[in-house]
């Protein structure tokens, strides 16, 4: 049976200050009365936030990052058209399950308004449901769905927060008057990756030059090898039929 380690007790006498915690209580205050005046002295300064330490919302805002993921929009190419194909990679990837996508194909005499040879017929997102993870737009072939940099989501009935097609491209149309949106990202560089698709192109250049270096050689070993072969026929009857003669 094991048995319980005991703590030892350490006794500790507190002086009567610590007793009453009075002085703790006054460090507390001081600290308090310091920003507190901070603040008052900060609001009579002249700037577009008052406070250094306060943004006045919305008023102020905070400049926002270049990576913030806030509400969606699906994304139109040079000419508008609609990039999405309606594959639905986005919805498998969506660990919410926040996304609907259904499939179709463009009505005759509208194939110009989309990118590809098929399009998504209805696009919903469940903005209640969803966490703002990014993996949809990770998952996109085609680049067709963003997360902008809208953040005031804030709605005053259910309906409003489902996001159908029409929602998107409008989110589309702001973010682009605004000049808020996303850059395309750049391809991620693979250490080594440059060197081994050189060094393969250089190994496949060497074995080319050694097999047309070789191709003359064998060529005429070929050659050689056939005269020596029909050379040998012949000498070979004659074998055979001075054979039979002495039978």
């Amino acid at each position: 049976m094991l048995k319980p380690i005991q703590k030892p007790v350490v006794k500790r006498e507190y002086t009567f200050g610590e007793r009453i915690y009075l002085w703790e209580i006054l460090k507390g205050l001081k600290l308090t009365w310091k920003h507190f005046t901070f603040n008052v002295r900060a609001s009579f300064r002249p700037g577009p936030h008052t406070v250094p330490t306060c943004w006045q919302y919305p008023e102020d805002r905070r400049p926002i990052a270049p990576i913030f993921r806030g509400a969606h929009y699906l994304v139109l190419d040079d000419e508008g058209r609609e990039l999405c194909v309606g594959c639905g990679m986005c919805a498998r990837a969506c660990p919410a399950k926040c996304i609907t996508v259904k499939r179709g194909k463009p009505a005759e005499g509208e194939e110009g308004k989309y990118a590809g040879k098929t399009m998504c017929t209805e696009f919903e997102i469940d903005m209640l449901r969803c966490i703002f993870c990014g993996f949809c737009e990770e998952a996109c072939p085609k680049g067709a769905i963003k997360l902008g940099p809208e953040y005031e989501l804030a709605e005053y009935d259910m309906d409003s927060c489902i996001y159908n097609k029409e929602k998107l491209l409008a989110n589309f149309h702001k973010a682009k008057a605004e000049g808020k949106l996303k850059p395309p990202k750049k391809p991620v560089p693979v250490a080594g990756g440059d060197k081994k698709p050189a060094a393969k192109k250089a190994a496949g250049a060497a074995k080319g030059k050694a097999a047309a270096k070789a191709a003359p050689k064998k060529a005429a070993a070929a050659k050689a090898g056939g005269a020596k072969a029909k050379g040998a026929k012949p000498e070979a009857k004659a074998e055979t039929k001075a054979e039979e003669k002495k039978e």
